[in-house]
């Protein structure tokens, strides 16, 4: 049954490729750059569109799992299609925003290439947002394939991030979108609006997109090649529509048109005859790690297309001995099922070894090249650390050839040393409100930052106050012009009611900064200004003070050489913050792991779970709630340094404490 199953599904992929009419692509021939796309152009434009009160009368044929239920892009949830009706909870998505052109309802409008059954809730966080990387940190919507949060462009922009699975997909259909209706530019239809100007910025019909676009795209193409699924769903519009989305029938396509290869002339037998290899990339890089003298693993994804012979398998470099293979050829069947090569490494030492894997076959066009860097970790891992009131012990496992360790215990002290310290540093574009202390008026937040001033009136926004310890500081306030049609707008930087400076802005967001003294000052806030019909926006700020630092001060006779896996530090000050470092000795692994803090106390913590205590922020205080009678609270910055401490008193009737914390 299993090579029954092979067969149809090899017969399959045949005859999807073998359904690309005689001639189709003729016209492509010898072509590229903006040539190359509109040639396709005029071989796709024509089609017969379903209209948009008739998609789900279509999504059956176009987007059903071979389970029958709704394959969609934007989640895991199962929907199950209910005949040519509705399927209730989802929408359907034009995933190149119809806003883009207007919303017409032209062909573009219920075009099957670009709509496609979504769920309702993850396609909300999609609308009005950019599509591109989402930064980890700003996630704020994660239902396991698409992501919503910020990403940085020109600023922070609220942005949608489609899974991994389906980025190429979306990377074809945004290519397809702007070839098969080129004519939007030449009648300039591109609405220059707030989030389509990002993406298609221009009336003319090459190259459409932003040069920053254009790289997303092309790597999301290549990163998530045409899967069986595209291939399947591309053949289906096909009978329905009449055109074809040349960006899967020929991914490389692109590179002919906007990437490495647009000056190279695009060969039309690339096009649906040519057997080829979608994964691994030629030249791509893969590294992994190991623990040494043991053997690590590494699957590599093998993808091929219409192969009828072998690929051969080879390892080659100077330590490739360090290096096997779980087989040495694959079977065109599995390459074009879509298989795995099985990567074994094995190092006796600390070190980073560097080999190529070669994939050949003498029917593909180039042999692929895939470069393995493998890296060895050593056995060394710091334990917990046992602390009482007036001493604490570090220990460690060994590390694998050490002699012994290098001990280093140190405290933080004012020793007269001077630096930069932070005192604010806010990026309005990731925020949703101002933060609580400032101050404002005449200003608007707004996705790309905080817009200062209207045609009007003037506005401003001022710091809280800041305690400058030091006799210098520098202001920093990235900005840009809010409407080019503002004659020499500019924005004013004041220290209480003294001007600093003031800064002319452009169209596009540039770093202005300023270093000022600040004795003399009686009110230490920092205020942002701009004029009535002079508009600007700006994107962040940040107030550095050059003022004495704390530095590290060794503990006397430190640091210790110590040739057992752990050691002992006594004699210490009751409730005071140490820092610690440990550095194998004498063997392959010379790397100092640390600083690490420890706090000498008395009472041991009390572990608290994180959903027991409630805690916010409000002005220059900090609030927990929850806190049990006798705890003592203390708050610390990312060293251990403790910055303030209080107990609860067992008579206290209230759950909740109010902390004056300045840095907020």
């Amino acid at each position: 049954m299993r090579n029954y199953c092979t067969f149809l599904l090899l017969m399959f992929s045949f005859l999807l490729y073998a359904d690309i009419p005689a001639h189709y692509y003729d016209a492509t021939d010898g072509k590229n750059k903006g040539e190359l796309k509109t040639a396709l152009y005029h071989i796709i434009k024509d089609m017969n569109a379903v209209g948009y009160n008739n998609l789900w009368q279509y999504f059956p044929q176009t987007d059903m799992r071979p389970d029958s239920t709704v394959w969609d892009m934007y989640s895991n949830t199962i929907y199950h299609f209910d005949g040519t009706n509705p399927v209730l909870g989802m929408d359907r998505e034009h995933s190149l925003p119809k806003s883009w052109w207007g919303g017409t309802q032209n062909n573009a409008y219920s075009d099957l290439y670009n709509l496609y059954p979504s769920d309702r809730t993850a396609n909300s966080t999609a609308k009005n947002s950019y599509t591109m990387a989402v930064i980890d940190s700003t996630v704020t919507f994660d239902n396991g394939v698409v992501k919503g949060g910020f990403s940085r462009l020109d600023g922070g922009f609220r942005a949608w991030e489609p899974g991994d699975e389906y980025k190429g997909d979306f990377a074809r259909i945004y290519m397809y979108m702007v070839t098969c209706y080129e004519y939007f530019s030449t009648q300039d239809m591109w609405v220059q609006g707030y989030v389509a100007k990002q993406f298609v910025n221009s009336t003319n019909t090459y190259p459409v997109f932003n040069d920053w676009t254009t790289q997303m795209l092309l790597q999301w193409n290549a990163q998530d090649p045409v899967s069986t699924k595209e291939l399947n769903r591309n053949e289906k519009v096909y009978q329905i529509q009449g055109n074809r989305n040349p960006f899967i029938d020929c991914p490389i396509l692109a590179e002919y048109i906007w990437g490495s290869k647009k000056d190279e002339p695009f060969s039309v037998g690339l096009i649906g005859t040519q057997p080829y290899i979608s994964k691994p990339l030629n030249n791509s890089k893969v590294a992994f790690t190991g623990i040494v003298g043991e053997s690590a693993s590494l699957q590599i994804p093998v993808q091929g297309f219409r192969l009828t012979q072998p690929i051969h398998l080879e390892l080659h470099g100077e330590n490739s001995n360090k290096f096997s293979l779980d087989g040495t050829s694959i079977s065109p069947a599995d390459a074009m099922n879509g298989c795995e090569i099985t990567v074994n490494y094995l190092s006796e030492i600390l070190t980073t070894d560097t080999v190529e894997l070669h994939l050949t076959s003498p029917e593909l066009p180039e042999d692929i090249h895939v470069t393995l860097i493998a890296t060895t970790n050593d056995t060394f891992t710091l334990l917990k650390t046992n602390i009482t009131n007036n001493s604490f012990t570090i220990n460690w496992t060994p590390s694998f050839d050490a002699t012994g360790y290098k001990v280093t215990v140190y405290t933080l002290r004012n020793i007269g040393e001077k630096g930069d310290v932070v005192k604010i540093n806010v990026d309005f574009s990731k925020l949703t409100s101002v933060p609580a202390g400032w101050t404002r008026g005449g200003t608007t937040l707004q996705a790309d930052g905080l817009k200062i001033a209207s045609a009007s009136n003037p506005g401003f926004i001022t710091t809280p106050s800041i305690e400058f310890l030091g006799d210098k500081a520098t202001a920093f306030v990235r900005a840009k012009t809010f409407n080019t049609s503002d004659r020499t707008p500019a924005v004013t930087v004041a220290c209480g009611s003294t001007e600093l400076a003031t800064f002319e802005t452009s169209a596009n967001y540039q770093m202005f900064s300023k270093e000022f003294s600040t004795t003399g000052f009686t009110n230490n806030t920092i205020t942002f200004s701009a004029k009535a019909g002079k508009r600007v926006v700006i994107d962040s700020v940040k107030i550095v003070s050059y003022e004495e630092i704390e530095s590290p001060v060794p503990l006397d006779n430190y640091p210790k050489i110590e040739i057992t896996n752990s050691h002992f530090v006594g004699d210490l000050e009751e409730e005071h913050t140490y820092y610690f470092t440990v550095q194998p000795q004498g063997g392959s692994n010379t790397h100092i792991y640390g600083p690490f803090t420890v706090f000498t106390t008395l009472v041991p913590i009390r572990q608290v779970s994180a959903s027991n205590i409630v805690w916010g922020k409000e002005d220059n205080y900090i609030w927990l709630q929850n806190v049990k009678k006798g705890d003592e609270i203390m708050l610390t910055d990312i060293t251990g340094k403790v910055l303030h401490k209080k107990k609860r008193q067992p008579t206290a009737s209230a759950f909740r404490l109010r902390t004056p914390i300045s840095i907020f």
